[in-house]
């Protein structure tokens, strides 16, 4: 499996948990707001057998789950072996995802507890584009979705990115009712785009960090609405926080 990095202990991947936090190479989109971008050169980090990295999580005693994230990891063709092996010693395991390779994230439904997935946009194909910076297959997206929202043995979280200059209130109306529609009753949350140095600097006064009122504006108008889902907020003023706690 090629790694781009490893996390030996971090208390913000996976909620409530310390977690090791694995980050694989390459992904199939292209988003300019990407804070990760080094990990879609292909020549970076270098590959690790199974059991390099099984020995790495199984001697870290600190941690109680793996967070699996990149890039996009179910491009990995042995994710499903890592899986399997990391079930087996009973650690919490979180994979992230942007939804695109459902039948991956299929086959390793048995054995991982928590999926992270990326929503980029409400589902259409221009907005997506924009985004993504590539034509994606939103029945691809949505397929994913719907498979993991029936699978009740799995934490399933959805999450977008605010970035101004590409979505709007509008967008995230429509994300939030198709969720509904769906009868999604996971948790959804709307993180706060934070520029770093992966960005590139080309895009640092490109995409500008949405401050918390505008973000707290936007779910205001969901806040005590009876969904099968709950809203949260990320930022860097309340951190991981519940709507109806702001």
């Amino acid at each position: 499996m090629r790694i781009g990095g490893i996390i030996d202990i971090s208390t913000k991947d996976i909620p409530h948990r310390s977690s090791m936090v694995i980050f694989t190479v390459g992904c199939n989109f292209k988003c300019k707001f990407c804070h990760n971008k080094y990990l879609l050169q292909l020549n970076v980090g270098r590959e690790y057998r199974i059991s390099e990295l099984m020995d790495k999580i199984k001697s870290n005693l600190l941690v109680s789950g793996v967070s699996i994230t990149g890039g996009e990891p179910t491009l990995q063709d042995d994710l499903p072996e890592l899986c399997r092996e990391i079930h087996k010693i009973n650690k919490y395991l979180s994979v992230d995802t942007n939804g695109s390779n459902p039948d991956v994230i299929k086959n390793i439904a048995p054995f991982i507890n928590r999926v992270a997935l990326d929503l980029k946009s409400p589902l259409k194909p221009k907005k997506m584009e924009n985004i993504t910076g590539i034509k994606i297959n939103l029945d691809k997206i949505s397929e994913t979705i719907k498979y993991l929202r029936n699978q009740k043995d799995i934490d399933f979280e959805i999450r977008t990115t605010f970035v101004e200059e590409l979505l709007d209130a509008d967008d995230i109306g429509e994300i939030i009712n198709y969720l509904r529609n769906i009868e999604f009753d996971g948790n959804f949350v709307l993180q706060q785009y934070q520029y770093r140095e992966g960005v590139g600097e080309r895009f640092k006064d490109v995409f500008l960090k949405p401050e918390h009122d505008v973000l707290h504006n936007l779910l205001k108008p969901f806040k005590g609405l009876e969904l099968p889902f709950k809203i949260f907020l990320r930022d860097e003023i309340v951190g991981y926080c519940s709507i109806d706690e702001l």
